[in-house]
Order: C-alpha cells, then structure tokens, then sequence
C-alpha cells in the first residue's frame, strides 16, 4: 500500500540510478584499453621517440605539418606530464633514434626545413637537458634504420639520398660513443629505404624489405664479427612502411606494410635458429605506418597505421584508431580496443609500468595527443552491477562478479575491498594463475533513502593497473510505513472541551520489521492530543491504531497540528495533519 509520492520516488530514484550506472561503467574497466593522456607542446609527426635511463620518455624533432622542428619534449609516466626540454641544433624529421647504454641519445640524419639532407648527428643528455654534436655521417640519409649492438656501437643502414627520395643508398656506418665518431662499415646488397632493423639474440642484425623503387621482399643479416652483410631468406610478400618486433623467444614477427595500394594483413615469423620465414595468422585488419610493441606478457600490441579502402577507381589511405593483439602461442591476432584517436606514423614506447604510449602521429594533421594502452591481465565481468530498489534495512540476495586471469602471468591479490552500503565475499586465492578464475558475490544493505553509489575494488599486481573498480549502485526504498487517512478534520469545538477522538491506523507494509523510536504531536501546547495501541515494534503487515482529540483552547480560531512517527531504520517520520477550528 505505497501512497502517489512513494511512486515518484521511485521514478526519479530509478532515472539517477541509470544515470550514475552508465557513467561509472564507462570508466569501471580500466584494464585493456586506450586512455588520454596530456598533449604535447606542439603536434609531431615523423618525429624520434626514445625511453630514457629513468624511465621517461623524450620525442624530438619531427613536423606540425608546416613547419619542421627542432624541439624536444620528455614525458613523465609518474606525473602524467610533458616538460620542455633543450632543443636539437638542427630542426629534422625522418630520422631515428637510440638510447645508448649510459643514457644519452644519439639521433642523426634527416631532413630539415628546406628539405636538404642532413649528416650531422647529436646526442641528448637527460641530466642537463642538453644536445651536443655527435659527428657526421659520411653519408647524409633519412628514412634510415639505427641499431644499438651488443658492443655499444650503433648500426646506421640503407636510407634515402636525396629530397623527394629518388636515390636509395645500402651504405651502412658505425657509431662509437666511446671516441663519439662515425666509421665505415659493411654496404647492404640492395639498397633500400623505409625497411625494418632488429638485433637478434646472436648480435646480428636482420634487415627486413622496405623499398628502392619497388617493394622489396629481400632480407639481408649483418654480422658485427666480420662487419659484413649476408642474404637471409625473402619473406613471402614483399613489405615497407610495416613493422619488425623481436619476440621472447628470439624470432622476429613481421607485420602488415604497404607495396603500394594495398594495406597487408598478413604477418610472418622469422626463426634465426633455422634461418627460414614461416606464415602466422592473419591480422584482424591490414595497416602500414604502425607500432608493434612487445608487452610483458610477451605478446604483440599492433596500434593504429594506415589502411586502405576503394575510392572509386582507385584506393585511398586513411589513419585507423583500430588495435590488436597477437598471441605466438595461438598464432592469433584478437582485435582489442580503438584509440581515442586514429593517427599513423606515430611514434611508441613501452613504459616501465607495462603501459604502452602512443605519440603523435597524422590524422587529418598532425597530432599533438598522446595516449597509453593498460594490458587487459584480468577480464571482469559484468563491469558494474545494479541492485536496484531495496527498501532501507533489508539485504538483498547476492549477485557475482567473475574474474579470469587471461594473462601469461600470475596475478597476486593485495586486498579485495567494497564500499558503501554493499558487502563481499571472495573465492579468489591469493594468487591466481594464468587462465584461473574467481569470483566476488556482492550484497547490497542500504542504509538510507535515495541512490547509493560504491564499488569493489581489486588490489593486485597486474601490469600497468595494479587496482580495478567495479561500479555498484542500488536505491533504498524508505521503509513502507503508512497512514491511513493522511489527515484528520475536527468539527467546530468549543472552548475547554474535547472532540469527539478521530482515528488514523499506521501500516507496516514493508517486508522488515521496524522499531518505532518517537511519537510526537506539534504544536506541544495540548490543543490536539492521541493515544495509541503500537508496540514498540511493527512486524511486516502490522497496523497500530492513534486515537486524536481536539481541544481548542479559544474560539473564533482555526488550529493545525501535526501527528509524526518516526522509526529506527530510515529516520524519515510518517505524519498526519491535524485541523480545527474553536467557536462559542
């Protein structure tokens, strides 16, 4: 027996709820997706990205899309900020960069603001924030490849020649910090620019396609021993502007490309020990210009690059904010979350924390945003839950969440802790082992009217986000207590004396027993009086009964007065109004 405001509290308790639901499921799972981070100073693209000794990541160089720079900028993960750094002698973009193993960073080559070809080299200091000259390159390049050896030295290979990138050179040089100088080296037997260069476990260096011209399938090994370049086996399909990322296991995954028209979705697996290429699977979408980046785990993280799609006649490119990851053990590639933004010939960087960041880029212009990516560790499900409507002192019937560990590595649990009116109980061991699961079943008790927000909260190890949230919401009810009439009307009374008594019975319609704690008439001056037959404790479905006198203490006066009861659970009185009037 619920009176008309009952409903619109409900009405209105429910829409807040959804409300409130929505916007904390948005933001509960935090684990496996792409989160905005503070924008550099200025938009970069074909710019240098290298991660410091401390963990900080510097971008250099690069271009607005109109102007060429030779500012340089270093993100703090702890802070989540950019900080301005010194800035390069000479403004570049399409170079690389190598962070060498006392910390500084050797970037060379180029192009600068006129277009020319740039030799000359410098190095950052990250502890005075400086650039110094670090020589010049015999021959001047950009779209070269650089590779730190094992030595320390740094392998400079192949590049264009010239603006506009009509010539191609296979002329490589070494860097050595310990003179800062540059030397001759071994010539690669083709030639190519936009190719890929990834140390191997042995100390060689495996070159991968790129292109002179054509699009090249060719790969070639350099052997730091002899200073001298082999042929290796070609891939299958020939491959520029894709992406080489050495794995746990020693073999390197080669990813998508662009031979002219085409975005490939086709990847495959380099294996040094037997020296041969071998067909993995297939990607969940062609990309070239894209970041593949080794996670913790030891899978692959493919971020954004371009794609292809018909434009009449022909085929255009356009950035992607799609994503995905490969699994060697499968050989499958999962399609994961979409960056908030889609960018190609972006800059990344694996954090520390097993976070990676993604910089920059071109979409439309070129970009000043950044963003990270969490690995997905722990799936969750369902994200948030909803208890709904529960009336004030009552306990609802449980309702789980389920937790699967989907990572390679095990999770250990610190805490598993709810708050508000909701409590819980875990399964969970104390480690939970890869494709293990558990799960949190969750009660809601409300101890006050109106929406009543909380969440779980996992506390564990898991790489890049050691705590989830899992959004609750329910609504209490105020406890069903009800009068019946609302009102009472005296009839005309005179003075000194008393009214014939008037009745009103008050319903527990509620399924919980309720303590009532007051009972009160105001005014307190005697005018309007009650007795009643209510126990101290209404059980489910009970009524008492308040039998209410008026004695006017003038004439020719209205009087009002209030009944209230109030009890133990939801502090909330249910109340009557009193009227009458006195005469003579």
């Amino acid at each position: 027996m619920k009176s008309p405001r009952f409903a619109i509290l409900v009405g209105v308790a429910a829409g807040a709820m959804l409300l409130i639901s929505n916007t904390q499921l948005l933001r509960a799972q935090v684990q496996g997706a792409w989160t905005l981070t503070g924008n550099m100073s200025a938009a970069r693209e074909l710019g240098a990205q290298a991660t410091l000794n401390d963990g900080n990541i510097l971008v250099a160089g690069g271009t607005d899309g109109t102007n060429v720079l030779s500012s340089a900028e270093v993100y703090n993960p702890s802070s989540d900020e950019w900080t301005p750094t010194g800035s390069m002698a000479d403004a570049r973009r399409n170079f690389p960069s190598v962070t060498l193993p006392d910390g500084r960073v050797l970037v060379m080559g180029g192009l600068d603001s006129s277009g020319s070809v740039l030799t000359g080299a410098e190095l950052y200091d990250p502890a005075s924030g400086t650039w110094s000259s670090a020589g010049t390159l015999a021959v001047g390049r950009y779209f070269h490849t650089a590779t730190l050896l094992t030595s320390g030295q740094v392998l400079v290979a192949g590049g264009c020649t010239v603006s506009g990138c009509g010539t191609f050179t296979g002329e490589s040089e070494l860097y050595d910090p310990a003179t800062n100088s540059w030397s001759p080296s071994g010539s690669l037997g083709t030639a190519r620019w936009y190719h890929t260069a990834t140390l191997l476990g042995s100390g060689q260096v495996l070159v991968v396609g790129g292109s002179n011209g054509s699009t090249l399938n060719s790969c070639e090994l350099y052997d730091p021993v002899t200073d001298a370049w082999t042929s290796a086996p070609s891939t299958t399909y020939g491959r520029f502007l894709h992406a080489a990322t050495l794995l746990g296991d020693g073999k390197v995954l080669v990813t998508g490309g662009n031979p002219f028209h085409v975005a490939l979705a086709v990847a495959e697996i380099y294996d040094p020990s037997a020296n041969q290429w071998t067909a993995t699977g297939r990607m969940t979408q062609g990309r070239f210009a894209h970041t593949s980046t080794l996670l913790a785990d030891g899978t692959v993280l493919l971020a954004a690059g371009g794609a292809f799609r018909g434009c009449g006649r022909t085929s255009c490119f356009y950035p992607t904010a799609t994503s995905e990851i490969y699994d060697e053990a499968t050989g499958k590639f999962t399609a994961i979350a979409h960056l908030n933004h889609a960018r190609y010939y972006h800059t990344a960087s694996l954090l520390s924390s097993g976070q990676v960041l993604i910089v920059g880029g071109i979409s439309g212009g070129a970009l000043d945003s950044a963003e990270f990516y969490v690995p997905l560790t722990l799936a969750i499900r369902p994200l948030s839950l909803d208890f709904g409507l529960l009336e004030v002192g009552l306990t609802s019937a449980p309702q789980t969440i389920a937790i699967t560990n989907v990572s390679k590595s095990p999770v250990t649990f610190t805490s598993i802790a709810s708050n508000g009116d909701y409590a819980q109980t875990a399964d969970c061991p104390a480690t939970l082992g890869p494709g293990q699961s558990c799960t949190v079943s969750v009660t809601f008790s409300p101890t006050v009217a109106g929406t009543r927000p909380g969440s779980v909260t996992l506390s564990d190890n898991s790489v890049g986000s050691p705590e989830q949230s899992i959004a609750l919401t329910g609504t209490g009810e105020p406890t069903a207590l009800t009068f019946i009439p609302s009102s009472l009307s005296f009839p005309p009374t005179f003075p000194g004396t008393s009214s014939a008594s008037k009745s009103a019975t008050l319903y527990n319609d509620s399924a919980a027993a309720v303590d009532i704690t007051v009972i009160a008439i105001s005014p307190t001056s005697g005018t309007f009086s009650q007795t009643n037959n209510c126990p101290g404790t209404l059980t489910p479905g009970q009524s008492c009964t308040f039998q209410v006198v008026f004695t006017p203490p003038d004439s020719d006066a209205p009087y009002n007065g209030t009944l209230s009861v109030t009890n133990s659970v939801d502090g909330s009185p249910q109340t009557v109004s009193l009227s009458g009037t006195g005469v003579d």
